[in-house]
């Protein structure tokens, strides 16, 4: 039976984390759980066309757009960053949990040579970012096929 490999990370980090803790260090380096504070947090991000433009696509739940995300447009390259702040409060009788959670993050997308930052589009809805460059993508023209001869320095024989 093949294991999960998240499920192989967790017994890596399981011996290490004892390790750590031999020597009285805590054990916080933990790459593959990025919703621990202080680590970076990476959003699933889309890019795709649609009718001629780029779509950028990067899934925000829980952010607000407009104090904790910014979107720049600088040497061809999209930049969309921001930090993920994120608090849950549980109060019940006899029973109370407080869990925060912290991370930056950073994604980068190459846009077309002479695109417009006036002329890009963002927009937030439902968790969800979306990213427009229109007329970005130009309607690929397919040159015909050319056949290429293949030289060898002597005759092949058959």
């Amino acid at each position: 039976m093949r294991k999960n490999v998240w499920t192989e990370l967790v017994e890596v980090d399981r011996p290490l984390a004892d390790l750590f803790r031999g020597f009285g260090i805590p054990w916080a380096f933990r790459p593959w759980m990025t919703a621990a504070p202080g680590r970076p947090y990476l959003p699933t991000t889309d890019v795709f066309a649609r009718n001629g433009d780029i779509v950028v696509r990067v899934e925000l739940p829980g952010i607000d757009p407009r104090k904790d995300v910014t979107v720049t447009l600088e040497d061809g390259e999209l930049t969309v960053k921001g930090e993920r702040k994120q608090e849950e409060e549980v109060k019940d009788e006899g029973y109370y949990r407080k869990e925060s959670t912290f991370g930056y993050f950073e994604r980068h997308v190459a846009v077309p040579e002479g695109t417009k930052e006036s002329d890009i589009k963002a927009t937030y809805s439902e968790g969800v970012l979306e990213i427009e460059i229109p007329k970005a993508v130009e309607p690929a023209v397919k040159p015909k096929a050319k056949p290429i001869p293949v030289m060898t320095p002597k005759p092949v024989k058959a």
